[in-house]
Formats: structure tokens, sequence, C-alpha cells
């Protein structure tokens, strides 16, 4: 175990060990920032609307890595266990970026292009995310990574699902305030851009190892 594994491990217990949250923003010694993914709890009279939350995590546990093993841009998978997961923090929300007021507009628009081009990548693989909205997209400054697929499916998406997506994503921007307009654009201009540029038939991606070594429970 790597001096970087062994301080991501004492913190992971440390978060494991406190009082329980869904999702609890952690962070080592040396700085490394890791998101800690966990059970949701709610009243079992929720269940009925949520469905169960044993059921909902694990499907977004098995999306996530099933999609990181296709090669598709989400958060690496630094730990899991049977009731959690972390993951490496992938940036901020689009939500909270495009609300900073410290964040030039011109960076936001970047980050909404590259949502448009990162969405468009993943329809080419006929995979549709099920609800990518601005919550569900992190920017790091260098690229769009996806995170949360409560409603993600691994069959094949045809062109509904992914007309889907597209409007939740569309819908999502426009409701970013006075410059959401511009943020739809952005992103449905380069989704557009970007599918013009795909090939006919995309080859299927060859499973990306994870570098990284994962703590087990």
């Amino acid at each position: 175990m790597t001096d970087k594994t062994a301080e991501i491990h004492v913190a992971m217990h440390k978060a494991l060990k406190a009082p329980h949250q869904r999702v609890t923003l952690c962070q080592t010694r040396r700085g490394l920032r890791f998101w800690l993914k966990r059970v949701e709890r709610f009243a079992p009279h929720l269940w009925l609307v949520k469905g169960k939350p044993e059921q909902a995590f694990d499907r977004d546990r098995q999306s996530h890595l099933y999609l990181w093993n296709r090669g598709v841009a989400v958060p690496r998978v630094l730990a899991e266990g049977s009731d959690y997961i972390v993951v490496e923090d992938a940036g901020s929300s689009l939500t909270k970026f495009c609300k900073d007021a410290d964040v030039a507009t011109v960076d936001k628009l970047k980050a909404c292009r590259a949502a448009g081009r990162a969405l468009a990548r993943l329809h080419a693989m006929d995979l549709a995310h099920g609800r990518p909205a601005f919550r569900d997209m992190c920017w790091d400054g260098q690229q769009i990574r996806l995170i949360d697929f409560e409603y993600f499916s691994p069959s094949k998406a045809g062109r509904l699902r992914k007309a889907r997506d597209l409007g939740i994503a569309i819908l999502s921007a426009l409701a970013q305030g006075l410059e959401g307009p511009r943020y739809a654009q952005c992103l449905l201009l380069a989704y557009l851009a970007a599918q013009d540029r795909q090939p006919k038939a995309m080859p299927i991606p060859c499973p990306v190892p994870n570098g990284q070594p994962r703590v087990r429970k």
C-alpha cells in the first residue's frame, strides 16, 4: 500500500466513523480531495417515492464502475465497500460553477461547451446518462466528468433516450439564471458540432484499467 493510498484509507475510515451523511467531502493530510458516497437513509414510507435506498445506491455504484470500464469520463474510483464508494474529486458541479460570481463568463461558456461535447461522446457510444442535469456534470477547468447514475441503464440507448438526455441538459442550463440561454446555446452547439465529427460506426472502446489502487473493505 502506497503512502497516498494509506492516507486515503485513513481519511475514509475517519469519515465512515462520523455521523452518517450520504455524501461527504474528505481530504487527506496532503490535500487530496475525494468524495465518500454511502447508502441514503430515510423513513420507510419514502420507499414508495424513492425506492429502496440500498437498491438505488447499488445501481449508482454499478453504473459508475461500468462507465469507468467503458472509458467514459467519470471520476476515478479510489475505494469501495458493501455500502460505500469513494471517488476522486472532479471539480465543481456546473450548477455551482455557473453561479459563482467570481468566475468569468468566458470560462463558464467554455465549461458548457465541454459539457455538450461530453454528452455527445457518451451518446456516440450508444449510452445515455438518464439525468444529465448541471448538478451531475463536474468541471475541473480541463474536462467534464459525469456523476450520479441512479437513472442510468447499460442497455443500448436509442434516439428517444438520447433526446431526453439532451433536453434535460438544456433545461438545466436554462435554469441557471439570466445567462441560462447562453449556457444552453453553447451546450447545444457544442453537442451538435461534436456529433458531426463522430464517425458513423463507433468502435467499442477497450476497458480503461484503473491505475489507482483501491481499498476494499
